[in-house]
This record gives structure tokens, sequence and C-alpha cells, in this order.
């Protein structure tokens, strides 16, 4: 017996490592957002079939997670006009030519892109589907007159159902195996911010999409992700679609979240108002989420969340062109050699200074304003603080009624100063700790502007250093601030 297992040893051995030179060479999976100006047109989507088809052919497993459709810009895009025909249908207007703009985006794709009869057929009643029963539902708002959370719910979450059938469609046109998959009802309602939202979403949304994945498909996954406590616009925002892909992308385990845009990646600063700024091809989950938090568009603050914790690179790629090396987003990456990797802004910030009236200690005055805040469900960004003094700046989903509530709730314990129409502008670097001087660079590079500071900090983790300032002045403050920090740093190291 001990010399047969000898013998079967080596071919034991042998199946044991073709079973692993197998597993190793199992396709890579890989998650692709598209954002709605991604999407709109003939000859965008052309692009975007493209890109999902080159991936599945490497071989690799491919799912995408789509945005509602926008044809040229945001204000034309079809979840823009999904709420002006709820706005509509509430206050008993005409609605339905909103709704007739949206079926003429859809179908201009389905007759143009869809030669197939079958393949046609299946796309165009998908689309008369979903917007005959969005006509019913819109229908009932002009009785009602009333627009909850989850109604809206029902009305956003066409736009991205309409988009992921199309697109589903036009991949099986081209040979690609595409199949619709639908997580609007993956929630009857959810707290987004619960503790547990994550794992509960990841667990639906494994269950929807995996079997499909299994079965060498490529799912075309809405980015809507079902009914949202308050409503997925105020519980999530408007990037909802991509916290979605996030959780896909965690969800089913995949190698990567690619994220297409029309834009190359993270830039040093905005390209639209500074001419020298330039890509940067790699930066830390901390330098991402302090960007995307402070004024950066290209990704959702909770996308970042949940793909760093499961150690998930992100890369941010540009449809239009596709060869560009983007940027990536690697997990346990760190750069503390390079100081300041980027600037950022935010404009129209309101900015709240309240002075204690003396009549609470330093910790009861804290603690009350900041109970007072919880309870009229202010979000804050920045905060400065003295024993007797607290600023801070409103985040931009705070509304003006809810600014007025807190500011009447305050009175009884200092008084308040309201500052509206003042910009943010951060300088961030996962190596600013190692960098001497940075506050006074800041308050140099701006006073030599003649702009005035009225609120600085730097966060605990010191990668963050950002100021209040005047929003008029926000693009010359941008200008000096990239110059000083980005500019000359980089001339400095060249002549180094």
């Amino acid at each position: 017996l001990e010399r047969t297992m000898l013998r079967r040893a080596p071919r034991l051995s042998a199946a044991l490592r073709a079973l692993s030179t197998q597993a190793n060479s199992a396709p890579a999976v890989y998650v692709q957002k598209f954002g709605g100006t991604s999407l709109g047109t003939p000859e965008k989507l052309e692009k975007v079939q493209g890109i999902i088809s080159t991936w599945h052919n490497k071989p690799a497993r491919v799912i995408a997670v789509v945005s509602a459709m926008s044809s040229y810009t945001k204000s034309e895009g079809t979840t823009s006009r999904l709420l002006a025909a709820a706005d509509a249908a509430v206050n008993r207007g005409r609605f339905g030519p909103i709704i007739d703009k949206i079926e003429d985006t859809h179908l201009a794709i389905v007759y143009s892109m869809l030669k197939d009869h079958q393949v046609k057929e299946m796309a165009r009643e998908h689309v008369n589907g979903e917007l005959t029963h969005l006509k019913r539902f819109l229908e009932s708002l002009t009785v009602i007159r009333e627009l909850s959370g989850r109604s809206m719910d029902m009305i956003i979450g066409t736009g991205e159902r309409l988009s992921a059938g199309v697109i589903a469609a036009v991949l099986q046109q081209h040979g690609v195996p595409g199949e619709y998959v639908n997580l609007s009802n993956v929630f009857d309602a959810i707290d987004a911010s619960a503790p547990d939202f994550t794992e509960l979403a990841k667990e639906r949304i494994s269950e929807k999409v995996q079997p499909i994945l299994d079965e060498d498909k490529v799912p075309v996954v809405t980015g809507f992700i079902g009914h949202v406590n308050s409503g997925i616009l105020e519980g999530i925002g408007r990037g909802y679609s991509d916290l979605t892909s996030g959780l896909v992308a965690t969800a089913c385990r995949a190698d990567a979240l690619q994220v297409w845009k029309e834009s190359d990646g993270i830039f040093t600063g905005n390209p639209t108002k500074l001419e020298k700024a330039h890509l940067v091809h790699h930066v830390t989950p901390r330098e991402a989420a302090e960007l995307t938090y402070f004024g950066n568009e290209v990704l959702h603050p909770s996308t970042m969340e949940s793909t760093i914790e499961e150690n998930v690179p992100v890369h941010i790629l540009n449809t239009f062109k596709p060869e560009s090396k983007g940027t990536i987003v690697e997990p346990r990456s760190s750069h503390p050699s390079r100081g300041v990797v980027a600037i950022s802004s935010k404009k129209g910030i309101t900015l709240l200074n309240i002075s204690s009236n003396k009549k609470l200690g330093s910790t009861n005055f804290l603690n009350n304003v900041f109970a007072r805040a919880a309870k009229h469900g202010i979000k804050v960004d920045l905060i400065s603080t003295s024993l007797v003094n607290l600023s801070f700046t409103l985040h931009e989903t705070v509304t003006q009624k809810q600014i007025q509530e807190f500011v009447a709730d305050l009175k009884d314990i200092g008084s308040v100063t309201v500052r509206k129409e003042r910009a943010i502008i951060s300088a961030i670097g996962e190596g600013m700790r190692s960098v001497r001087g940075l506050a006074g660079k800041m308050f140099t590079c701006l006073g030599t502007e003649g702009i005035n500071i009225e609120m600085i900090t730097q966060g605990a983790n010191e990668i963050n250093m950002s100021v209040v300032i005047d929003m008029h002045e926000q693009q010359k403050a941008l200008e000096a601030v990239h110059k000083t920090f980005i500019e000359d740093a980089e001339d400095a190291t060249q002549t180094a």
C-alpha cells in the first residue's frame, strides 16, 4: 500500500498543480460604470459597446453598470427630464411633451443601432413598457398632488431601467451576450446611512448578478438600486449610480472597478479652470476620498468607501479616449514624498460663525451646537473651534429652510453670523504631513493676490488643508494655489 501511494504521489501532485493553474487562469472580473453623458446618442453608445466588447473578448468577465442617458448635458438628461415631469404632474402641468423627449432619445438608439428584428422589437417593447407605466404613475400624481421620496424613486428609477434595457440589446446586436439586470427592487425601503447597508446591499446584488455572470453573460445593471428612505436623491445624492457600481464590484469580488467618463481621470486641478492642470496617474484611497468630497466630481464619495474596504482598485478612464492611461486609485498604496497632489474647490458654500454668550462652559457650548445641528439635519464640511467660538461650513445639500431654523434655534446660546456665497479651496496630498510651512505658504500666496482667508483648517489626517474665501475670488485663488503648490513644486523638483 505504501509503495502504491508513493507511485500515485507524483500523479496527485501534478493534478493539484493543474487545478491550481486553471484556478489562476480564470478570467478576471471587471465592473465597468458608464455615466449618462457617455450613453445618450448612437455615436456615444457605439464607443461604449466597443469598450465592453473589447474587454469581454480578452477574455474577461464584464459587468456593466449604467446611469440614465444624457444626450449632451445633465440638464438635457433623462434624470433631469424625469424630475421636470414629476414637478409638472404634481402641479397639474403638461408632462406629456417631456416624456416624448425621453422616448425620442431612446428610440433613436433602438432604430439606428439595432438591425436584428427580434432584438429591435424586444428593445422597443422595453422602452414602451417603461414609459407607459411612468405615464400612468404621473397621471395618479395629478390627483394626489403630493410627491413622497418613494414616489420620486419610482419615477427616477425609470431612467436607469430604460438605459440598461436598451444597452443590453445593443450588446446582443453586436454578438455580446448582454442581459438586462434590474436592481430597482433590491430594497423595498432601506436607510442608506445604516451600519448594515453595505453588507445587505452586497448580498442582494450578488444574488441578482452572480448567476448571470457565471453563465459567461454580460450583466447590464441599473445604476438605480431600489427604494431608499426619504428618496434616493436625498439619501444618497445624484451620484447614486457610482455608489451602485462600487457595491456591485465588491459583491462580485471584481478585480477592478472601471469608471468610464468624459474626463481622462483626476487632474492636479480643474482643467477647465486651470490651464496648467495635468493628469495624475496614481492617487491613494485617502487622497481620492478627500478630492471627491471637496469638489472633484469624478467619483461619488461612497464609491471609495465600498471599494477600498474590499481592496478593489478603481480605474478612472475616458470613454472617448480609451487608450488614455487614466487614474488608478490603488488600495493600500501611498506616496508620502509627493507633498500636495491636487487642488480642488467647491463654491456656493455657506459659512456659519457662532460666538458663545458665555452662559455655558466651553464643553456644553460645543455639545449644544452639535446636538442642535443633528436635530435639524445639518451636514458640515469644515470646522474650526476655540473655547467660545465655532465656525463651520455647511454641506451644499443643506437647504435654506434648515439654515434658518438652525440659526433661530441657536440664539439662546450665542450670536450667529451667516455668510453666503463662499468657496472652499483645498490642497490635498498624502505627503503633506512631511512638508513644513504649508499653512504659511497658503497665507502668503493668497495674501499676495489680495485674497482674504476667512477660515483655515487642516484635518487630523494631515492630507487636506482647506481655506474659506469669498466665492467671487475663487478663480484667482485657484490659480495662485495651483501655481504655488503644484507648478512651482514640480519646477523645483525638476531643477533639483
